[in-house]
């Protein structure tokens, strides 16, 4: 009789991850998952990074799934309310995450064992998983990293009885690598009528969103977009899926698109929604939101289907599949033909946005951004918090490839950038990572500049800092006759903390010093933090009033 030698629990749980090819996870170890910690230090095959807060392991997490299309995993032990808002974030821009959260035994009755963690985590979860054996674990993991990614991505949760971390077996249990089902064909009727339309539009537009991104369909779009000769719209986490520089691109649409993209979107007789799930920052006023089209509206999930907008052609499907289907079937002459006065007129259109080059400030946070585009690569990724820094970087930074524009979309969560930026660094070595903040949101997760340091991750974080709460204060401006109230911020010298910290820091006060800092920033190996002096009260435009119709934008000050 063969004796097979003994393993704990944990050992179990890190060879079923190991088992779905997951390398690399990131975590905020609490005491009770230290046999977890343990057993990841030594196994040869994964690398684990600890973070300095939960919410920062799952955002990690999430940077390393948006760069490279993987699933991210975070281990956070029994502190899973701190991550609720990193799953919340992942829930929101369907990012396939797998968090382990561990259920305190009774005896540990100092760490909460009564805290309902399925009705905690349903809600903000695409599923939430128990385990009750040891047996249960590799199955359960199996299916677990199936729900993430198979059709909509997005978080699942796994809940253990640390008990069972601890709890020791000499059995070998079956382990079985998880098998995506490929997607379901889409109707050949909705189909047939997509094509028809399109072919027959006079003023198509196509509008692409994340889903497009998710589905690895970019390359696809960019050949139906330029043989077909239709203009191009974006959400902003549909940025990157089309190339910038490319002409047919009008810009992001919504509450702070380009005159272009919202006016194309307006006047089209066609629209062709893909990945899109038509949220009050693209669509601004439902009843105005493209009143002339007809829409088609693909997405692999039939929930978003005229959810939000009443569509004409419904199509539930993959995204690389319906363009495919068109490539392969749409009379490309035809459509050119019919496109090329429209063409010709929306090209024309004003597609950069407002800068004001009579601002008596000596920096201005646009011309930081095109700074640093031009003196990155272009497969450099780019990771924003949530704030005007973020809608300049999507105006301002020349994005062409997919997965090199990181951030939070649907939940706007300040304090993503930095730990989605070790992420990313994680997950793309040898690439470029810029993480552009401001002065309010990189101060949410500034501790994690101590994780980057540790792991001697070469991120570039540009802070622009305006000494304000940006975005809060130009709604202020704006919209409640400049009664400022609690946006006004002090911040630490922040060049000063990240030499604190470990990092190199530099502080910079005009664009005459900013591109000689910036390539010396570029240049160095490990992090790198970049405190840019900018203008106190700079305006992110276009902006869309607060339920007005997109063509009612405020273009400049």
């Amino acid at each position: 009789m063969v004796h097979l030698p003994t393993r704990l629990g944990a050992d179990v749980l890190v060879e079923s991850l190991a088992v779905q090819g997951i390398a690399h996870m990131f975590g905020c170890c609490h005491e009770s998952m230290l046999p977890v910690r343990h057993v990841l230090n030594h196994h040869p095959g994964l690398s684990y990074i600890e973070m300095k807060h939960e919410q920062a392991a799952v955002h990690a997490a999430d940077g390393y799934a948006r760069a490279s299309g993987k699933l991210g995993v975070a281990i956070i032990g029994a502190g899973v309310t701190n991550g609720i808002t990193g799953i919340t974030t992942a829930l929101s821009d369907s990012i396939p995450l797998l968090a382990i959260i561990g259920r305190p035994s009774p005896e540990e009755h100092l760490y909460a064992p009564d805290l309902d963690m399925l009705s905690l985590c349903t809600p903000v979860t695409k599923y939430h998983l128990q385990v009750s054996k040891i047996n249960d674990i590799p199955s359960t993991i199996q299916r677990a990293y199936e729900i993430a990614l198979d059709g909509r991505p997005g978080p699942v949760t796994v809940e253990i009885p640390t008990h069972l971390l601890h709890q020791e077996t000499a059995e070998a249990y079956p382990m079985q690598k998880a098998v995506l089902p490929k997607p379901k064909n889409i109707r050949r009727k909705s189909l047939e009528a997509a094509i028809t339309t399109i072919e027959n539009a006079k003023k198509p537009v196509l509008f692409i969103g994340g889903g497009v991104i998710h589905s690895g369909a970019s390359e696809w779009v960019r050949e139906v977009a330029t043989q077909s000769q239709i203009p191009v719209v974006s959400s902003l986490m549909g940025i990157g899926a089309f190339d910038k520089t490319n002409p047919l691109y009008l810009g992001m649409v919504g509450m702070h698109g380009t005159y272009a993209a919202n006016k194309a979107v307006h006047q089209c007789d066609v629209l062709i929604c893909v990945g899109v799930r038509f949220s009050d920052r693209v669509t601004g006023k439902i009843s105005g939101f493209s009143p002339k089209s007809k829409k088609i509206h693909v997405d692999i999930d039939a929930a978003e289907i005229n959810k939000n907008i009443h569509v004409d052609i419904p199509i539930v499907g993959d995204a690389t599949q319906f363009f495919r289907s068109l490539a392969g079937r749409l009379r490309y002459p035809l459509v050119r033909e019919h496109t090329k006065d429209w063409v010709a007129e929306v090209t024309k259109w004003q597609r950069t946005v407002p800068r004001f080059d009579t601002s008596t400030s000596r920096l201005k946070p646009q011309n930081v951004i095109r700074l640093l585009s031009a003196l990155t690569e272009e497969d450099a990724i780019v990771v924003t918090d949530v704030g005007q820094h973020q809608i300049w970087t999507a105006h301002h930074y020349t994005f062409t490839k997919p997965r090199t524009f990181l951030t939070s979309g649907g939940l706007g969560t300040m304090g993503y950038g930095l730990p989605a930026a070790i992420g990313a660094a994680v997950a793309s070595p040898g690439k470029k990572v810029i993480c552009i903040s401001g002065d309010g949101s990189f101060q949410m997760n500034v501790q994690e500049m101590m994780t980057a340091v540790a792991y001697k991750l070469p991120i570039k974080i540009a802070v622009l800092n305006n000494g304000y709460l940006g975005m809060v204060r130009q709604w202020q401006e704006l919209f409640y006759q400049k009664r400022y109230s609690a946006v006004k911020i002090t911040s630490p010298h922040f060049a000063k903390l990240a030499e604190a910290y470990g990092a190199i820091g530099y502080a910079v006060d005009s664009e005459e010093e900013a591109e000689d800092i910036i390539k010396k920033a570029l240049k160095h190996d490990g992090p790198v933090l970049l405190d840019f002096n900018i203008a106190e009260e700079e305006n992110v435009y276009p902006i869309v009033p607060p339920g007005q119709s997109n063509e009612q934008a405020i273009l400049s000050h």
